[in-house]
């Protein structure tokens, strides 16, 4: 099969179909959209082909469960991340956060405490705190541009009893950290020594750029392996968020059969026809696609941070060692209100960002979340938009 180039200075035309990033109700037509973290980028045309292929079929009731679903993921974990997964102990869920939820019920009860560490993405918060159980925040250190994880927080906080579970962000949404491995060593082995389960979500572990590497929490240490469970969804990379079609996986027995016990008392067994196809589709066939969209967001990241570094001195971008998402630090602007930095960004400079404080109310107060996902000529209008708002001030 030759080998497709993609075109990602063109995109697609999203705006006018059921794209929620450009709801009219949100979205005006004289406003661009970087907020939801999906892309304007075509999905893999292996992707549609075989969609087509299942389409022809003409019938589409429930499907039976076969193996390829998991063998293809276990196919992607080895050939790009070098990580053996037992296909056996993989399975499906609707979405990364619902298998969340299972892991919450399944491993702490209502009362016990989750730590997070912030800012993070905001159904974290909203799926401990809508499950009953308290919250508790492990706040990273902004340190000259980086988010650092606060160890010594981190240590005195899980040795409390009634923190029952860690989840870890690992490429970090909003910060675009990349944890190295000796952050995740230190990271899992406090949780072992507190018996603290971990709950990884790797949702943008295909989105890593130049001088980093992902590195699996589960390919660290047998013992890791048997003590979390994993959350991965192609959305990010290949554009198929629509199909809700995600997975989770474990390497322990035991691990595995409970969070299958709280995905039938969930309903949550129901897989999605198109939703496998296209996520096998993915994962067997999506390499050249991923590293072809990384290139250019790479690019595109380097590009976008020197401009906001060079050309709006009152803003901070802090450059992401991975993900699609610019963490904008826009206190320089002086506004006293989260509001009157939300309505600057949308009235003023016509772009509709992330507002910070849902990803923490006070780790992300001045903050901006900044999806540079588009075609490159969009990201520089979205962003000379914001300097000439700014430069108005």
């Amino acid at each position: 099969m030759s080998k497709t180039i993609y075109d990602f200075d063109k995109g697609v035309e999203r705006r006018g179909t059921d794209a929620k990033k450009y709801d009219p109700s949100l979205c005006p037509e004289d406003v661009l959209p970087f907020w939801i973290a999906d892309t304007d980028f075509p999905s893999p045309v292996e992707v549609t082909e075989a969609l087509m292929e299942r389409v022809k079929m003409n019938h589409y009731g429930y499907p039976y469960i076969d193996s390829d679903f998991e063998k293809s993921i276990a196919r992607w974990y080895k050939v790009r991340h070098n990580t053996v997964l037992n296909p056996e102990y993989i399975d499906f869920s609707p979405c990364v956060i619902p298998a969340m939820i299972w892991f919450t019920e399944e491993f702490s009860s209502i009362g016990d405490k989750i730590l997070l560490q912030t800012p993070v993405y905001p159904p974290f918060h909203d799926l401990v705190k809508n499950n009953g159980r308290q919250l508790i925040y492990n706040e990273m250190d902004l340190v000259e541009g980086r988010y650092e994880i606060n160890f010594g927080d981190l240590e005195r906080k899980l040795a409390d009893p009634k923190v029952k579970i860690l989840f870890i962000c690992n490429p970090q949404n909003p910060t675009g950290r990349c944890f190295t491995k000796e952050e995740l060593v230190r990271m899992g082995e406090l949780c072992i020594r507190n018996n603290v389960m971990i709950g990884v979500d790797e949702i943008h572990a295909d989105i890593i750029f130049d001088g980093h590497k992902f590195v699996p929490f589960c390919g660290i240490s047998e013992e890791f392996a048997n003590h979390s469970v994993t959350f991965i969804n192609p959305a990010k990379t290949f554009n198929v968020a629509g199909f809700r079609t995600a997975a989770w996986f474990t390497h322990n027995k035991e691990i595995y059969r409970r969070m299958m016990n709280q995905q039938t008392y969930k309903k949550g067994m129901g897989r999605n026809i198109f939703g496998n196809v296209a996520l096998m589709a993915c994962y067997n066939h999506g390499d050249d696609y991923a590293d072809q969209c990384v290139a250019y967001l790479n690019e595109t990241k380097n590009q976008a941070v020197t401009y906001i570094n060079e050309n709006i001195p009152k803003i901070q971008a802090i450059n992401p060692e991975a993900t699609f998402m610019i963490w904008m630090d826009c206190r320089g602007l002086g506004f006293k209100t989260q509001k009157e930095l939300k309505d600057f960004m949308f009235k003023d400079a016509r772009v509709l960002l992330n507002d910070g404080t849902t990803f923490g109310e006070k780790e992300g107060t001045g903050f901006m979340r900044f999806n540079f996902a588009a075609p490159r000529a969009v990201v520089m209008e979205g962003l000379k938009r914001i300097k000439e708002a700014a430069d108005r001030l």
